[in-house]
């Protein structure tokens, strides 16, 4: 499974990855066939934003799921969301604290993890 998370912080993306055995990269351009996570900063520079789009789109048929924390505040949210697959994008709140963030990233994620392994059945 591939995971893009945005704006979420690098300590929470960790403790993610290594509960659903995903390698950590920066780019959906370095997806992994076992699983990765990548973890996306929030970008403002424009040509962050088009790099971003690109790989994306690159790799549409890699991504599982797009969860961006924060979108409220997100000035790059339209564009994130524009490039995720349809039916692939979650938002949570930028106002959770970590222990909350990470909960709701586990709901997700076992949902996804659960879907995933019923169609593979």
């Amino acid at each position: 499974m591939n995971i893009v998370l945005y704006g979420v912080p690098a300590e929470t993306a960790r403790q993610i990855a290594r509960k659903y055995d995903l390698n950590l990269v920066n780019t959906p351009d370095k997806f992994n066939p076992a699983g990765s996570l990548v973890v996306v900063p929030p970008m403002t520079v424009p040509r962050q934003l088009l790099t971003f789009y690109n790989a994306m789109l690159h790799h549409e048929d890699a991504v599982d799921a797009v969860i961006i924390c924060g979108l409220e505040t997100c000035d790059a949210a339209s564009t994130v969301q524009y490039c995720t697959p349809p039916g692939k994008f979650f938002s949570l709140s930028g106002e959770l604290e970590a222990e909350e963030l990470e909960s709701e990233l586990i709901l997700i994620l076992d949902s996804l993890f659960a879907e995933g392994n019923r169609i593979n059945l």
